[in-house]
C-alpha cells in the first residue's frame, strides 16, 4: 500500500482504500482495480492521491481465472461497472443522481443545503456532458419513461446549463444556472412524503405542492455564492406570459429571461415525462402547441433549435417508411429537418407535411 498521485496512475492499478468525495458513500471502492474510466472520475471530482498499488499478476496459467471472478460479480450503481455499458457522461449522471437522492434526504430531516457539497457533487456532470450534448440527445431517446425527482433534478440542471451555454452565458453563470436548475424544487422536501411521487393532486394537496417554490427560495435565500439572478429564476421558474403562473401571478413583462429559460426546461421535462415515448421532435412541436401563451415564444424557439442540432447525423425513420439521416435543421422550424434518405435523396421535411420523424435508429 502507497500513497500516489491520481496523475501517475495507471490502468490496472488497484485501490487499497476506499475513495470518497463529498458524500458519505464511496466514489470508488477498495479492492476496485482501475481502468482509465475510473482514473477520469478521480481527476474530475479532484481527487488528487489515493492509496493504491499496481496489480500482481497470477502466473499465466491461472491469468484469466481473476478476470472471471471480477466480472461475475459487478456492482450496480459503482464506479466499477462494465466501461462498455455505461459511458464516462453516463456514469457521471448516475453519480449526480445517487448524490441527488442523498441531498434530498438530509434536507427532509431538516438540514439546509450545503452549496459547496452539492456544487462539487454536481458540477462534474453538467461540465462533462456540456463537453459532450449529443449525451442529452442519447438520453432522451433511450430513456422513454418518468423520471423519479433526482434523476429529473439533475437533468434539469443539465438542461438549464445547456440552454444557458447557447444564450451565450458566462463559464461561471452557466454553472451557477445550472446548479439553480438542480435546486429549483429543492422545496419539495418540505412537502409531506406522502404526496412525493403523487401524481394526482387534489384541493390543500395542490396548494401544497405549489407552495414548494417559496420553500425552495427560502432554503436558498441566504446563500451568499447563488446570485440574485439565481434566485430569481428559481423563484419564477412557474411564472407564465399570460400571469396564470405560480407564486406570484406575474406575466411574461414582469418575468427575468432567466425565469423564462427554466421554465422553458421544466415544462419539456414534463412533457417529456408523459409521453415517454423519445420522440424529441413531436414531444417539442406538442409543447409548443400544448404552451402557448405560456412560455416565453422567443425562449422557446430557441430552446427546440438548439435541442435539435444534437440530432443532427443521427439515423431516423420517417412516417412514409422511408429512413436516412438528419443533415440541417432549420432555425424557422426544427422539428422538421433535411433528412438525407437512403436512396440519396434529400428532402425537406418543411415541404412535405405530411411526413414527419417517426423514430431514431
Amino acid at each position: 500500500m502507497m500513497i500516489v498521485n491520481v496523475d501517475e496512475l495507471t490502468a490496472g492499478c488497484v485501490l487499497c482504500r476506499d475513495v470518497f468525495s463529498k458524500s458519505l458513500k464511496p466514489l470508488i471502492k477498495s479492492g476496485t482495480v482501475l481502468n482509465e474510466t475510473h482514473i477520469e472520475f478521480l481527476k474530475a471530482f479532484l481527487i488528487t492521491h489515493v492509496d493504491a498499488e499496481q496489480l500482481k499478476r497470477p502466473s499465466r496459467r491461472k491469468a484469466a481465472a481473476p478476470e472471471k471472478k471480477q466480472a461475475a460479480k459487478p456492482k450496480p450503481s459503482s464506479a466499477s461497472e462494465s466501461v462498455h455499458a455505461y459511458s464516462p457522461q453516463d456514469e457521471k449522471y448516475r453519480y449526480a443522481v445517487k448524490d441527488y437522492r442523498h441531498f434530498f434526504q438530509h434536507w427532509q430531516s431538516g438540514e439546509g443545503v450545503s452549496i459547496g457539497d452539492f456544487r462539487s457533487a454536481m458540477i462534474p456532470v453538467i461540465s462533462s456532458i456540456l463537453d459532450e450534448p449529443t449525451w442529452l440527445a442519447s438520453f432522451f431517446i433511450t430513456h422513454k419513461r418518468a423520471y423519479d425527482l433526482a434523476e429529473r433534478s439533475v437533468l434539469f440542471g443539465i438542461l438549464a446549463a445547456f440552454i444557458a451555454k447557447r444564450f451565450k452565458f458566462s463559464s461561471g453563470d452557466i454553472n451557477q444556472f445550472g446548479l439553480a436548475g438542480m435546486l429549483a424544487d429543492c422545496g419539495l422536501a418540505k412537502l409531506p412524503p406522502s404526496l412525493l411521487g403523487k401524481h394526482e393532486l387534489a384541493g390543500d394537496e395542490v396548494r401544497l405542492f405549489k407552495r414548494h417554490v417559496v420553500d425552495s427560495y427560502k432554503m436558498l435565500k441566504g446563500i451568499q455564492t447563488l446570485k440574485d439572478e439565481t434566485l430569481i429564476a428559481i423563484i419564477q421558474h412557474h411564472e407564465c406570459e399570460d400571469g396564470s403562473g405560480y407564486p406570484l401571478n406575474i406575466e411574461g413583462s414582469q418575468s427575468h429571461l432567466n425565469g423564462k429559460l427554466l421554465a422553458v426546461c421544466d415544462r419539456f421535462l414534463t412533457q417529456t415525462a408523459m409521453e415517454a415515448s423519445g420522440n424529441v421532435p413531436l414531444i417539442l412541436e406538442h409543447l409548443r402547441t400544448a404552451s402557448y401563451g405560456k412560455l416565453s415564444r422567443f425562449v422557446l424557439e430557441k430552446f427546440c433549435y438548439e435541442l435539435m442540432t444534437l440530432f443532427v447525423g443521427m439515423q431516423v425513420q420517417l412516417s412514409d417508411g422511408m429512413s436516412g439521416e438528419v443533415t440541417f435543421i432549420p432555425v424557422k422550424d426544427p422539428m422538421h429537418p433535411i433528412i438525407h434518405l437512403t436512396d440519396n435523396r434529400v428532402i425537406p421535411l418543411t415541404e412535405n407535411s405530411s411526413v414527419f420523424i417517426e423514430s431514431f435508429l
